[in-house]
């Protein structure tokens, strides 16, 4: 098929992504156990760099030794930075046009409490709630972070705001903490906006992209997405509300995700088992971008891969990963289209889209190799192409 939308440029805030394809961030677990980039995890970026995305998302990268989710997963402390800074340079030897951001996160109450407590934002009966000292304190992590992230070289971060992490959790209908955290709408995005304002007068350079993933939907009781604490039917109110809101507070991205990682991932990840979670995900990013001008990424686009779906078309091309990003980018739904399990199929992936060499792709199986593996507590590659990981 002609490929007419996926290899236009794209401006996000001062910079420009050189095309419409994103490599959504994944964790690896690959490096030390200070958090420290490895051999492994330069392997890693250097082969999706050589792909040449628009954007290359460095996985979720923890800005807090309070809680933690994987025993080797990547942080942003001030130990931390000579390792990111080389890791920037490697890629940027192979790679000088794909923007390259951070996504900055808090596990929260996804903490493993066999390694580190769990901290919620509200009472849910299975982690610790934080005293606003705490939320105050995770507030300036964030912000700490983001400056770190600014002087190894990227080009901006992304505040995660999705999957039950901490960022989305004050969002919930649910939290009612009787602080300037909870409550009131207002209350609830205080956190963000405050992050956000500090975060711009941290770096003084106007052309570093501030970004956000976000879940319209979890799928939770009180979760994102609902109208009440209690709720758990779908509402988009607040988030489409939220969408406004934080486009008119400066930011430059928003990358549409849904689920919440402890409970759904069905939701998060479709596969053979639901398939219909892919059109879910296409809904939510084009109600989001029908209230915003700034450029929406799209999720869901990996179980598509070359049209062998379960999807219900006829036409097996209509049902393919390529056609569906054309289609939804033309019709003005998305903006960029993001790639998760598929860049870990074939980190080649979109040098192979715009160098006519489609029938060359290692498509993803949605095997759910990769998520065993990051379930697992290993180190997370693809089981079905890449011979390291196959016997993991």
């Amino acid at each position: 098929m002609e490929i007419k939308e996926l290899h236009k440029p794209i401006r996000l805030g001062k910079k420009t992504a050189p095309n419409r394809i994103v490599y959504q961030p994944t964790e690896a677990n690959n490096c030390d156990d200070r958090g420290s980039v490895t051999a492994d995890t330069i392997k890693k970026y250097v082969r999706i760099a050589q792909g040449r995305p628009g954007i290359i998302h460095i996985e979720s990268i923890d800005v807090t030794l309070t809680t933690q989710a994987r025993t080797n997963r990547m942080l942003i402390l001030d130990e931390n930075v000579p390792g990111l800074k080389r890791l920037v340079e490697e890629i940027r030897k192979v790679n000088q046009d794909s923007l390259i951001i951070f996504q900055l996160s808090h596990a929260g109450r996804l903490s493993d409490p066999a390694l580190k407590p769990a901290l919620s934002i509200y009472p849910t009966g299975s982690s610790r709630m934080m005293s606003t000292a705490e939320v105050q304190q995770a507030r300036d992590e964030f912000i700490a972070a983001a400056k770190r992230a600014h002087e190894v070289g990227a080009d901006g971060v992304d505040i995660k705001q999705a999957h039950g992490f901490l960022g989305g959790e004050f969002l919930h209908p649910a939290n009612l903490r009787p602080d300037q955290y909870g409550g009131s709408w207002e209350n609830r995005c205080r956190f963000f906006q405050e992050v956000l304002a500090g975060v711009r007068v941290a770096i003084k350079d106007d052309s570093f992209i501030i970004g956000t993933r976000l879940s319209p939907y979890e799928g939770i009781p009180g979760g994102c997405g609902t109208a009440g604490p209690d709720e758990l039917i779908e509402d988009l109110t607040e988030p489409i509300a939220y969408a406004r809101l934080m486009e008119q507070s400066g930011l430059d991205f928003i990358n549409v995700s849904g689920g919440f990682a402890a409970a759904n991932l069905e939701i998060l990840l479709p596969t053979m088992v639901y398939p219909e979670g892919v059109l879910r995900l296409f809904s939510w990013a084009k109600a989001i971008k029908a209230v915003v001008s700034i450029p929406v990424i799209g999720s869901g686009y990996s179980y598509l891969r070359d049209g062998r779906n379960k999807l219900f078309i006829d036409d097996p091309e209509q049902r393919s990963l390529l056609y569906q990003a054309e289609r939804n980018i033309a019709r003005g739904h998305v903006d960029m289209v993001g790639i998760g399990r598929q860049s870990i199929a074939d980190p080649l992936f979109a040098r192979k889209v715009f160098g006519n060499q489609i029938g060359r792709i290692d498509w993803c199986t949605c095997c759910s190799g990769c998520g065993i593996l990051l379930g697992s507590n290993k180190k997370v590659g693809c089981t079905v192409y890449d011979p390291d990981y196959r016997q993991l």
